[in-house]
């Protein structure tokens, strides 16, 4: 019976317990989930602290760049001021140099006057001494013309009293003598008269010796200060000169860097100081003055740079690229008539090309010296190869004053 009883309490429904084992599965699964979740988020937190700090680099990276722009920027802007007023003094040293020049001519005139003022007053110095001698002269024979006549008057003087002495015996001859001793007296007046007048000739003289002295002083005094300020004036145009000739010097350095560059380590082309060097293999082909293909590629990159540099270069630095054409001392034959000939011919093709691919004529210069400059002594093959060449050298051309 009991047995029946609790048979009869077992439950006939079990969705119950179903359920819960199904509930339980699935709060597993959450768990599961949300592990996985936190999991996920705890590295996405590590991650993006890294990140916060590589940004955090990189704007204090960015802040200092943009610091330092601003440095450029306020250090460009001072570059430019400083360009500016250098562009301004040199304009005003170009003025300077044109009023240097200016008063350096008037100065070589002024000069030139005053050189020809003095030698006209050393000449009339010389005149007035050549007087002033023959009025020395005039006054030493008047002075031993007045001895003389002083000689004489003591003697009549004592004749005239020899006379007194004898007046009464010697009447007739005592008014002889004293005719003769008047006329001797008035001859000795008359004499010191012209000595009186030699005298005053001669002080008129000495006074206008000192003043032709004295301006002569001035003269040379002003002289010397003329000389002064012309070697002050050629020193500054000298200085204004040898700026010019520096600034052409470094775009001389500039262009022959440049070759360099284009060339490259070439055997056939060499620097020998401020000459560029082709052998004449590169340009030409032997006995010939037209150019070749290899040479027209190496002038056209060499033109290029000249295009280049030029365009740098102030207009008032008078440069010149002087192309000069050098042979062997084999006799040429057939086309030219020596070798002066195809050597000015090669230098003259050079220039032509230059000036067919834009350069300036009156920036190019030409010139043949045919086997009479030579490099290398001898006539072995290296020897005359060496010297079969084409020379560039960057220069300053002579200006009209």
């Amino acid at each position: 019976m009991s047995v029946s009883r609790l048979g009869n309490r077992r439950p006939s429904d079990y969705t119950w317990p179903g359920f819960v084992d199904a509930l339980a599965s699935l709060l597993m699964v959450f768990v599961f989930v949300l592990m996985v979740f936190v999991l996920i988020q705890a590295n996405l937190a590590y991650r993006l602290s890294g990140k916060d700090a590589s940004l955090s680099a990189l704007r204090s990276e960015l802040s200092t760049i943009s610091g330092l722009l601003g440095k450029e920027r306020d250090r460009t802007a001072d570059l430019t001021t400083q360009l500016s007023a250098s562009n301004v003094a040199l304009a005003k040293a170009q003025d300077d140099i044109l009023e240097l020049s200016s008063a350096l001519a008037k100065s070589d005139a002024t000069a030139a006057n005053q050189l020809a003022q003095l030698q006209a007053l050393n000449a009339q110095l010389t005149a007035q001494a050549a007087r002033n001698q023959a009025l020395t002269s005039s006054l030493e024979e008047a002075q031993a013309s007045l001895a003389a006549s002083t000689a004489a008057y003591d003697v009549l003087s004592a004749q005239a009293a020899s006379l007194e002495a004898d007046k009464k015996s010697l009447g007739d001859d005592l008014a002889s003598n004293q005719q003769a001793l008047a006329a001797q007296t008035a001859l000795s007046e008359e004499s010191k008269l012209e000595i009186e007048r030699l005298i005053a000739a001669t002080l008129s003289l000495r006074n206008e010796l000192d003043r032709l002295r004295g301006l002569l002083a001035e003269k040379e005094a002003q002289a010397l200060t003329d000389k002064v300020t012309i070697a002050s004036l050629g020193k500054s145009l000298n200085e204004a000169l040898a700026s010019r000739v520096q600034e052409l010097q470094k775009f001389k350095s500039d262009f022959f860097g440049r070759l360099r560059d284009i060339l490259g380590n070439r055997g056939d082309v060499t620097i020998v100081g401020d000459r560029f060097i082709f052998q004449s293999e590169v340009l030409f082909e032997q006995g010939k003055a037209s150019l070749g293909a290899e040479g027209t590629s190496q002038l056209s990159q060499i033109s290029e740079a000249l295009l280049e540099i030029s365009e740098t270069i102030p207009s008032d630095i008078p440069w010149v690229l002087q192309v000069d054409g050098h042979t062997d001392d084999v006799p040429v034959a057939g086309v030219y008539r020596d070798n002066w000939q195809l050597s000015t011919e090669r230098a003259l093709s050079v220039v032509r090309y230059f000036i067919n691919q834009g350069v300036p004529a009156s920036r190019l210069a030409a010139t043949g010296y045919g086997e009479f400059q030579p490099i290398a002594a001898g006539t072995s093959i290296d020897a005359r190869s060496r010297n079969r060449r084409i020379e560039l050298k960057f220069t300053q051309r002579l200006t009209k004053n």
